[in-house]
């Protein structure tokens, strides 16, 4: 599924294509060049469309449960963590070894270059998970590796417990699978849907990351009609616009390789220097629509906060009053749908009039919506087809496509 991150550059950007490339370039020798073993993390049911987003990058990566391996240096973990629209985080492979005595663990943690990573002023933040293997507790697989950390720091390290950990303290994971332990940093801090640019929300929003997916999935290419019927605090709409101006979407946050002491300062500028030339103006005629007067103040709020108003626009209006800008486009939306059978079955009308409308006044539009229950998709009398399968607010839904 390619994903398309280049398609058309503006007179100006094939100017400046050839110092783009160059930038592209790592010049970096010693660490930053290391080929370190990467891991994006996906949510469950995106991993191809990550790996999609990777190749577009100009990286191979190998898909796996759960995201995609890949190698690279420095340079390559600083592009991931920038230009990822669809991962969840990006974690550094540390080290994988056997272990199955916890007499051994934290002599074998204290290996590890923890100095380049962490600062024992800042709390670390610890995921230790533990399945089908000698060692089953993961409490005290937790306390070797601090242990372990603090022989090779030379100095107590402050723990964040999780009920009151910052979602940007550092983040150290552990999996113990088979007596295989694998153990990671993660390069990101905050997770990768955080975008640093939303200032409002509405109840049960659509993460940033699950929202890009639903637009890279649909083949939206970039240029032609967009609209969300159902915008809320209009996450599509504002990831539409990223993607159709191809914005990074971590261009307006920070992340936790930054705090590292073998950071580049120099490298990350080149990378988002040559980000910020292949950004272009905004074409595609980009709309939501919501009847909520609270849902279209937020989208219109976060609109203005992300510099998009009024190039892309919101209108308070009901589905009844929706009609088509163009012959052609794409529809994506987050429909509504509740966690009950009754909840679900509530909404047939909703669905059965949605289906309708497209039918009428959007035949040639390609539609794409999320859906937890095949009855709601039987509603709408439209012929779609499921393109991906994913967690969203815990609620399992099928992210639907019609052509």
């Amino acid at each position: 599924m390619a994903t398309g991150q280049g398609k058309g550059r503006t007179r100006r950007e094939n100017q400046n294509q050839d110092w783009i490339d160059k930038q592209k370039q790592p010049k970096e020798t010693g660490a930053a060049m290391s080929n370190f073993r990467l891991f994006a993390v996906a949510p469950p049911g995106l991993e191809s469309i990550v790996k999609s987003e990777l190749q577009d990058l100009g990286i191979s990566g190998r898909k796996v449960a759960g995201g995609v391996e890949f190698s690279g240096g420095l340079f390559h973990l600083c592009q991931a963590n920038l230009w990822l629209r669809t991962a969840s985080r990006v974690l550094l492979r540390l080290g994988s070894f056997r272990l199955t005595s916890l007499e051994q663990a934290a002599e074998r943690f204290s290996r590890y270059p923890w100095e380049i990573y962490l600062r024992p002023s800042r709390p670390i933040r610890f995921r230790i998970t533990c399945h089908k293997s000698k060692i089953f507790h993961s409490g005290a697989l937790e306390e070797r590796l601090i242990k372990g950390i603090q022989v090779r720091l030379g100095k107590k390290i402050k723990v964040a417990r999780m009920s009151d950990a910052r979602s940007d303290d550092p983040l150290i994971v552990l999996r113990l699978f088979r007596d295989n332990c694998t153990l990671s940093i993660d390069s990101s801090g905050r997770h990768l849907h955080y975008r640093g640019l939303k200032t409002m929300n509405v109840t049960a929003p659509l993460r940033e990351n699950l929202a890009a997916a639903m637009l890279l999935a649909s083949g939206w290419d970039r240029t032609s009609p967009l609209l969300d019927p159902f915008c809320g605090s209009g996450t599509i709409l504002i990831e539409a616009a990223l993607m159709g101006m191809n914005i990074p979407p971590g261009r307006f946050r920070k992340f936790a390789f930054q705090n590292w002491r073998n950071f580049d300062a120099a490298m990350w500028h080149r990378v988002v220097a040559a980000a910020d030339l292949e950004r272009r103006p905004l074409t595609a005629q980009i709309k939501g629509f919501d009847r909520s007067v609270q849902a279209i103040e937020a989208a219109e709020a976060n609109l203005a906060a992300c510099g998009l108003f009024p190039d892309v626009t919101v209108e308070q209006r009901e589905l009844s009053m929706l009609d088509s800008p163009a012959s052609k486009g794409w529809l994506v939306t987050n429909s509504p749908y509740g966690k009950r059978l009754k909840e679900i079955h509530g909404l047939g009308g909703l669905y059965s009039e949605f289906g309708e409308i497209i039918r009428e006044r959007f035949p040639a539009w390609t539609v794409a919506m999320l859906s937890p229950h095949p009855f709601l998709q039987r509603a709408t009398k439209l012929a779609f087809r499921s393109v991906a399968t994913f967690s969203n607010g815990g609620i399992r839904v099928n992210l639907l496509l019609h052509k």
